[in-house]
């Protein structure tokens, strides 16, 4: 396998993702997919784009490429030449050029975004739609106990300066408690805002993301559905690139750069040095979790056959329902999570105003 090393073995870029965001992408694949099928041209469907596209940096995307074309570059050289397009999808465009298919390969670019991007926003959704709900509600019911704190400090010193209330044990009890939770609670409400803050903020620089992935990695459920998200993503790409005529290795490289976490690229690039110290590349993928163990035997006898890229794809398609079945786990156990919070929350608000004005009375 020494074409998967020599191939494999390209400088893959720190980054995985796309700086006008894969849905962007891939709107604009799909429109300029249907208009090519209408017989328009490269040079026509961008023009089109330009002017139909609301996405500032795509429009400006597109008037970049369309003046490309017109001098004569290949699209795929166009694609290439903007930040905006994953590598995949840009080299499936070359090799239909190459094939003169370029609508079949618009469909497979088409299809690969859709798939790729589902599972990345279903991963996305499971653990940021939960923190984002429980940062904001943090936040209201920290307001509202700041609001409400007001009312229980007027009605405190007049209840107890109209009346000598005899205070049980339990009442005491009660009375320094929730004390404890109003001055706990402006602590927690700046926590939430600045929780928020973070979740917004931190995915953007690419070194924060990294500490975020290995945070990620040690967190049991979380890592499960990330890894096997991962990993559905990785052979997705590596089969419709094979099917498209690339290479194992040239397949892994570009899979690589595409990917959405750094531990992937990682394990990609420690697969071909395993690979060139002379391990089989299966044994080698196998090891470091780019290929389940289970899948070996099929793989080898796909090898055999010259199906590689096509069972690739229908590996693919058993690694996505695996990989949402552990997304759809996580999020059960995310949302649940998030109402036992909130209910606490709303119990201690209850607990730290109305108890000791009750009690007082």
């Amino acid at each position: 396998m020494d074409t998967v090393a020599a191939t494999a073995n390209k400088p893959i870029p720190p980054e995985g993702s796309f700086s006008v965001g894969m849905e962007a992408e891939l709107r604009f694949v799909r429109q300029f997919s249907v208009k090519a099928k209408a017989g328009l041209s490269a040079e026509k469907c961008l023009v089109a784009l330009a002017g139909e596209t609301k996405d500032r940096r795509m429009r400006a995307a597109c008037k970049a490429m369309q003046a490309q074309v017109a001098q004569g570059r290949s699209l795929s050289r166009a694609l290439a030449s903007q930040p905006a397009f994953d590598t995949t999808v840009v080299r499936l465009v070359e090799f239909g050029e190459q094939a003169g298919n370029l609508r079949g390969a618009l469909a497979n670019a088409v299809d690969y975004l859709e798939r790729v991007g589902r599972l990345r926003r279903a991963m996305h959704n499971a653990v940021a739609r939960p923190l984002n709900v429980l940062s904001l509600v943090l936040l209201a019911i920290f307001i509202a106990a700041v609001v409400l704190s007001f009312l229980a400090k007027e009605v405190l010193p007049e209840a107890g300066a109209s009346q000598h209330v005899a205070l049980t044990f339990a009442d005491e009890v009660a009375i320094k408690v929730a004390g404890v939770f109003r001055a706990v609670w402006p602590y927690l409400g700046v926590l939430g805002f600045f929780n928020f803050l973070a979740l917004k903020l931190l995915p953007r620089h690419a070194r924060t993301r990294a500490i975020l992935d290995q945070v990620v990695l040690r967190l049991p459920l979380v890592a499960a559905a990330t890894r096997a998200t991962a990993q559905a993503c990785f052979i997705r790409t590596v089969g419709i690139l094979m099917r498209a005529g690339a290479l194992l290795g040239e397949a892994m490289a570009i899979a690589a750069k595409a990917a959405s976490h750094p531990f992937m690229r990682n394990a990609v690039a420690l697969t071909v040095q395993k690979i060139e110290a002379g391990k089989p590349y299966i044994d080698a993928m196998v090891e470091d979790g780019l290929l389940r163990r289970r899948d070996i035997n099929a793989v080898q006898g796909a090898e055999r056959r010259g199906e590689l890229g096509t069972f690739m794809l229908a590996l693919a398609d058993d690694c996505e329902r695996e990989a949402s079945e552990k997304v759809g786990t996580l999020t059960t156990v995310a949302h649940t999570a998030v109402v036992v919070v909130l209910g606490l929350a709303i119990a201690a608000v209850v607990l730290s105003l109305y108890v000791p004005v009750f009690v007082s009375r």
